[in-house]
C-alpha cells in the first residue's frame, strides 16, 4: 500500500484542528489561531510514526500520551494539572465518538464477514468528512469574528473636541468595565493613542494626575481638562467636560477604536 506523507499530514492536521476547535468549544476557553496550529501540526506530524516500521516503539502508549499532552499544553498554554486532565479527557471522549462515527460510515462501504479480518478498501465518505470538519471551522471563526465586529460597533463613539482652534476627531470604545474619574473635580477620564494628541502640551497649569490601579498595576495619568466634548452614537449626542489621558499603548489591534471612555461618560 502506497502511503503519501504530505497527504498523511494534511488530512491529520485537519482532523487535528477540528478536534482541538471542539475542546475549546466544550471548555468555553479560547486560544491563539497560532497554537491552534502549532499544536495540530505536530500531532499531524506523529502520525507519520504508524507507516515507519523503524519508529514503531514511538507507537507505544507512553508516546502517545506524551504527544497528547504535549498538544493540549500548547492549545491551553500554562494552566493548572485539573483543567489538563480535564482537557485531555475532553479531546480524548470527541476523539473516541469522530472514530466511532468514521467506522460506521466505513462498514457501510466495505464487505466485513464475521470471524474474519475487516480490511478498509473503499472510503470515499472520508473527504466528506473532511470537508465538513474544514466547514465548521470556517464558519466558526467567521461567527465569532462577526460577533466581535459588532460587540464593538454597539459600544462605539465619536469623541470630537477643540483645543488650541484644533478639532480632534476620535473613534472611542466604550469600556464598561472603567470607572476611571479624576478625584478633585469628579470628572471621567478619556485614554486616547498618544500619537493623536502628540502635539498637546500636557504640562501646563491646566495639569492633573488621575491615579489608576488595576491587578497587578498602578500609578498616575497625566491628562488636561477638556470642556463641550462632544461624545456622538447610535441614538446619543451629548456634551460633556472630561479629562483626556494620553496612552502609550495601541488600543486596538485592528485601529477599530484609538481612545477608551470610562463607563460615566456614556
Amino acid at each position: 500500500m502506497e502511503v503519501y506523507v504530505d497527504i498523511l499530514i494534511f488530512e491529520n492536521f485537519i482532523v487535528n484542528s477540528f478536534l482541538i476547535s471542539l475542546t475549546m468549544k466544550v471548555l468555553k476557553y479560547k486560544c491563539k489561531d497560532i497554537r491552534l496550529i502549532c499544536s495540530s501540526l505536530i500531532g499531524a506530524i506523529y502520525t507519520i510514526v504508524l507507516v515507519v516500521p523503524q519508529l514503531y516503539i514511538l507507537t507505544l502508549l507512553p508516546f502517545r500520551f506524551l504527544i497528547l499532552y504535549i498538544m493540549i499544553r500548547i492549545s491551553f498554554g500554562k494552566t493548572n494539572i485539573v483543567n489538563t486532565i480535564k482537557s485531555i479527557s475532553v479531546f480524548l471522549l470527541l476523539t473516541f465518538t469522530l472514530s466511532g462515527i468514521c467506522f460506521m460510515f466505513s462498514m457501510n462501504q466495505n464487505q466485513y464477514i464475521l470471524g474474519s479480518s475487516f480490511e478498509m478498501r473503499n472510503y470515499s465518505i472520508k473527504y466528506l468528512l473532511l470537508s465538513v470538519m474544514i466547514i465548521y471551522m470556517f464558519f466558526d471563526r467567521l461567527i465569532e469574528y462577526i460577533k466581535n465586529r459588532v460587540f464593538i460597533n454597539n459600544y462605539k463613539f465619536k469623541i470630537i473636541f477643540t483645543i488650541e482652534d484644533k478639532i480632534y476627531d476620535i473613534e472611542g470604545f466604550l469600556d464598561t468595565g472603567n470607572e476611571l474619574r479624576e478625584p478633585v473635580t469628579n470628572l471621567p477620564c478619556i485614554l486616547i493613542e498618544k500619537d493623536l494628541i502628540s502635539n498637546i502640551d500636557f504640562n501646563n497649569k491646566n495639569t492633573y494626575y488621575v491615579p489608576y490601579a488595576s491587578i497587578g498595576y498602578e500609578g498616575k495619568l497625566k491628562g488636561i481638562k477638556v470642556e463641550s466634548i462632544n461624545i456622538k452614537g447610535e441614538n446619543f449626542n451629548n456634551k460633556i467636560d472630561a479629562i483626556i489621558c494620553p496612552c502609550n499603548q495601541k488600543l486596538s489591534k485592528e485601529n477599530d477604536f484609538n481612545a477608551l471612555l470610562s463607563r460615566g461618560i456614556v
